[in-house]
């Protein structure tokens, strides 16, 4: 697996982990190693998202209620669970390349029941601000009351996907990639007491009201994904040694074949309008001029997308996309228990502008990812990147948080199952075709189900203001 192909299973999976990696006593620097045909690593993750929400967020909830301006917890209920599993094996060696295979699938699963009393919300009526005589308005005052507010969603997301990769003997350097990818989900809201505020600008007027708004949304698509790296992207720059810091600069030149839908039932048809209205005036505000995209479903093998007169996605097709690869990398020498439940010198390479702030800083809490590059493993001479590890900073101490550990590659494969079994938000075709189809999403498969979720919600909060906001971006390179 490519290593920024990582990013949307660690962002998911970031919380507190108060233990370190060992230290490496005097690392060797790692040569390129030579890859035999079947060698193969396997990682992945399991999180509890329940224990995780009992342990970190219910407690910020229930201690100081009165902080948060809630009165009475009448439903505090959270369970969900995420899983991300990965096997990369080589299959083929040549004297000029190696190709490397990557299956992996992703799922997310939660619940969430909410139902609070709270003060400090705005109270419903109509209100008029001071006009400032400057083409804009001093806000009214605006009433606060206690209300009871709920929310209950529910969702399930999988993503899978296969992929060839071919690296240079030489160096390992990426040549190219193909991927063919799947993303599945189905996620459920409903609401009771939501403030709906409304802003004339010319006459000052702000309306609150409340309303109910419940939606659905679904997605099912299939994205097939190509990149040529020109030059072939020298990720690992070996030998690696510690503390070693290096640039690996390449153009991918990206093209795609996207298809499938993104649904969203439940909106009132001036919903939805505003909806579009808005994404229409966000991509204006962009340069960007969009087609298929004015109602739900959206068919993606029928979204245009141009810049003047420069297509950027045409019925769906990406095609000679350039995407400048300019990453500033270090090698941090370290060990791991792996899979074979033995130590191994490892590297963890991560962007070089990771680093904990000096004692005392006030800034804000760094995070970054480390590619874990194991240099005899799984066997010696033959090193793979044998995880991923998300890192975060205690004070000035760094320390790794949770990641993709090295698991063995029948057990990774076993996962794999059981992942797209737990997690499938609809029935298999009675073909079975699911189980055709091998995974590992890039990591704008799932975040563009979640844009299209979270610019939802923001738009029925907001339903009323009409105003152009942040939307979903469109597909973009992965």
């Amino acid at each position: 697996m490519r290593p920024f192909r990582a990013c949307l299973p660690l962002g998911i999976v970031l919380a507190p982990c108060l233990t370190g990696f060992p230290a490496a006593a005097a690392p060797t620097p790692a040569n390129v190693p030579t890859w035999q045909v079947g060698q193969s690593v396997g990682y992945g993750t399991n999180v509890n998202l329940t224990t995780l929400f009992d342990t970190y967020v219910r407690p910020l909830i229930t201690t100081n209620p009165a902080s948060l301006n809630i009165t009475s917890i009448n439903t505090l209920d959270f369970t969900g669970s995420f899983d991300s599993w990965t096997v990369d094996t080589v299959t083929q060696a040549t004297s000029a390349y190696y190709v490397l295979n990557s299956q992996s699938a992703t799922g997310l699963k939660f619940h969430l029941n909410v139902n609070l009393t709270m003060t400090g919300l705005p109270a419903a009526g109509t209100y008029t601000g001071t006009p400032s005589g400057y083409g804009f308005c001093y806000p009214p005052t605006i009433p606060t009351t206690s209300r009871t507010v709920a929310v209950r969603a529910d969702g399930d997301i999988l993503t899978e996907s296969t992929s060839s990769v071919y690296q240079q003997v030489s160096n390992l350097a990426y040549m190219n990639d193909t991927t063919d990818a799947t993303v599945q989900a189905s996620i459920a809201v409903s609401t009771y007491g939501i403030p709906m505020t409304s802003t004339n600008s010319t006459s000052c007027v702000e309306t609150v009201s409340y309303d109910s708004p419940s939606f659905t949304l679904t997605a099912d698509t299939h994205d097939e994904i190509r990149m040529l790296f020109e030059p072939a992207w020298d990720y690992f720059n070996f030998p690696i040694s510690d503390n070693k810091t290096w640039w690996a600069n390449t153009t991918a030149t990206v093209g795609a074949t996207l298809s499938g839908t993104v649904n969203v039932q439940g909106l009132s048809s001036q919903d939805q309008a505003a909806f579009f209205d808005n994404l229409t005036k966000a991509f204006q505000s962009l340069g960007l001029a969009a087609q298929g995209l004015s109602s739900f479903p959206i068919d993606l093998s029928k979204v245009t997308i141009s810049e003047g007169p420069l297509s950027l996605v045409n019925n769906g097709d990406i095609t000679d996309v350039p995407l400048s690869l300019n990453e500033n990398l270090r090698a941090t020498a370290s060990a791991q228990t792996l899979s074979d439940h033995a130590i191994h010198p490892v590297y963890l390479i991560t962007s070089a502008a990771y680093q904990c702030p000096s004692a005392g800083s006030l800034t804000s809490l760094p995070v970054g990812y480390a590619a874990v590059y194991a240099p005899d493993f799984p066997t010696s001479g033959a090193g793979m990147i044998a995880g991923y590890q998300l890192l975060l900073c205690l004070g000035s101490t760094s320390l790794p948080g949770y990641g993709l550990t090295n698991t063995a590659p029948a057990d990774a494969r076993k996962n794999i199952g059981q992942t797209e079994t737990t997690y499938a938000p609809f029935p298999p075709a009675a073909s079975n075709a699911l189980a055709d189809v091998y995974t590992q999403s890039p990591c704008w498969g799932i975040l563009l189900v979640v844009a299209v979720v979270v610019v939802v919600v923001a738009l029925l909060v907001l339903r009323r203001r009409h105003r152009p906001g942040r939307v979903p971006p469109p597909p973009p390179s992965p």
